[in-house]
């Protein structure tokens, strides 16, 4: 359904505010450090407090767990210029939280920061990561410790030309709408076709043409529809790249549904016999589509779902629509006619 397209980059940079008057720095020991920035009596705080204040001032227990670490273990294709993200179950002082990244080459120096007040940390590579290799991220926070291993993207293809790569909507992982179940059936073209026209490894450009696919009985471009034509997409990120905004439409129980700045993104296999982390995204227009006498906007919003404006015209009507999947395969003698007019 209608889609934007999504970057590689994680992207979650964040200054570390750990404790008053106190910046985050790195150590050599992958764990944040504080600064004091206050200048008062040590003395007389010493020794006001060492009569009347010791038990108030024992510290509380670490008890914080790592909740997340961005790569997830097992990711494929991740970007060479990926940050590493772990969050934590609960605020924590700088010397109680660690993150190292070790690669081919053994540890990864960067930028280690505490973000979102003590609830995680961020780490930036000083440089791009190797292709085609593996990485393992070491997060402890309190008394956890978590261990994520990933791969990153592999070397730049172009051998992919004339290749196309079918989505199949029924397979995908519906992140948004809610209500994509209840539509997803009565779309008779059920998939979306991408073939590669060219790559240009000269001028780092790739260009793609998207149609809309069914099965009749063998998966086909679909001919009523027009091709979605792509504008070139920068491919300096090869194999990763993203394609769109473009237009599209689909057919819903037999409604021409419109699907606003479509977008794709993925990472070619290094044999390009598939695209990994697919990522579709956009806006579907629902405005001419009923579910019985009701019209879509009446039952998505039962599903927990909102239309909102549509790009085209700034009307209610519209769907933000994100589906991923993790892998889109080749599909052998099927093609994309990018000049194909409809006749139906």
């Amino acid at each position: 359904m209608s889609f934007r397209p999504l970057s590689f980059t994680l992207a979650l940079f964040a200054l570390a505010a750990c404790n008053k008057d106190s910046v985050s720095v790195e150590d050599d020991s992958g764990t944040p450090s504080t600064d004091s920035a206050v200048e008062g009596d040590a003395d007389a705080d010493s020794d006001s407090d060492s009569d009347t204040d010791s038990d108030s001032d024992a510290d509380l227990p670490c008890e914080a767990e790592v909740i997340s670490i961005t790569p997830e273990d097992g990711a494929q294709a991740v970007g060479v210029d990926a940050t590493i993200v772990a969050l934590f179950s609960a605020a924590v002082a700088p010397e109680d939280a660690s993150l190292s990244l070790t690669g081919p080459d053994g540890l990864v120096s960067g930028e280690l920061v505490m973000i979102s007040d003590g609830l995680g940390l961020s780490f930036t590579p000083g440089a791009p990561l190797e292709r085609d290799a593996e990485y393992t991220i070491t997060t402890a926070v309190c008394e956890d410790e978590q261990v994520a291993a990933f791969t990153t993207i592999g070397d730049p293809i172009s051998d992919v030309t004339g290749y196309t790569y079918d989505v199949n909507l029924a397979d995908v992982t519906w992140n948004s709408p809610k209500s994509a179940s209840l539509l997803i059936g009565s779309i008779e073209t059920s998939h979306l076709l991408f073939m590669v026209e060219s790559v240009d490894t000269e001028n780092d450009l790739i260009d793609l043409v998207g149609a809309a696919g069914w099965d009749d009985p063998t998966l086909e471009q679909y001919p009523c529809a027009s091709p979605i034509d792509f504008e070139p997409a920068e491919f300096s990120t090869n194999p990763a790249f993203g394609v769109g905004p473009a237009n599209a439409t689909l057919v819903v129980s037999g409604y021409d549904v419109n699907v606003w700045d479509l977008g794709m993104s993925g990472t070619f296999a290094w044999d390009g016999e598939s695209l990994l982390n697919v990522q579709i995204t956009g806006m579907l227009d629902v405005r001419e589509f009923t579910v019985g006498s009701a019209e879509a906007c009446d039952v998505v919003t039962f599903l927990g779902d909102k239309c909102v404006a549509c790009p085209n015209d700034g009307v209610e009507g519209c769907l933000e629509v994100d589906a991923t999947m993790d892998a889109a395969y080749y599909a052998p003698g099927v093609s994309v006619d990018p000049t194909l007019v409809p006749e139906c």
